[in-house]
């Protein structure tokens, strides 16, 4: 019997085993990951590329330094209101993203530039504390 169920009666239980709560939650998690980004280091700075496509205003993309992370929040609109959706692969909605720079950076970027629905920023890496000072001992007898 189990080998006669299609992946219709397969989904069909799942839905009945699991809920459709369980489904609708997976989905809006993959949703919540945010946009694609890629993050660049450099001798002296770090850059960030995110793929914002379909941001009506880039001005009001919310970006915040902490030591070596970058959180961006802002908003996807929903085009085409009135309309049946019967396939959603484009992010939409709201978003959050935390993006892990792997150095500190400064607070401010250099540049920001928003261009074919790709935003880049650079920032300029601040100095390593490693090895910055070493600690001298002096022996006493």
């Amino acid at each position: 019997m189990i080998s006669q169920l299609s992946n219709k009666g397969w989904n069909q239980l799942a839905r009945q085993f699991l809920g459709d709560d369980f489904f609708e939650d997976i989905l809006s998690a993959a949703e919540r990951k945010g946009p694609a980004a890629d993050v660049y280091h450099g001798k002296n700075e770090v850059i960030v590329v995110v793929d914002l496509p379909g941001m009506d205003n880039i001005q009001s993309l919310e970006m915040k330094v902490e030591n070596d992370t970058l959180w961006l929040s802002g908003r996807f609109s929903i085009p085409y209101n009135g309309y049946r959706m019967t396939l959603a692969e484009r992010s939409r909605g709201e978003f959050q993203k935390c993006i892990p720079l792997g150095a500190p950076v400064s607070k401010n970027y250099t540049s920001a530039r928003y261009r074919r629905g790709v935003l880049e920023i650079r920032f300029n890496k601040l100095p390593s504390k490693r090895g910055a000072s070493k600690l001298r001992i002096k022996e006493t007898s």
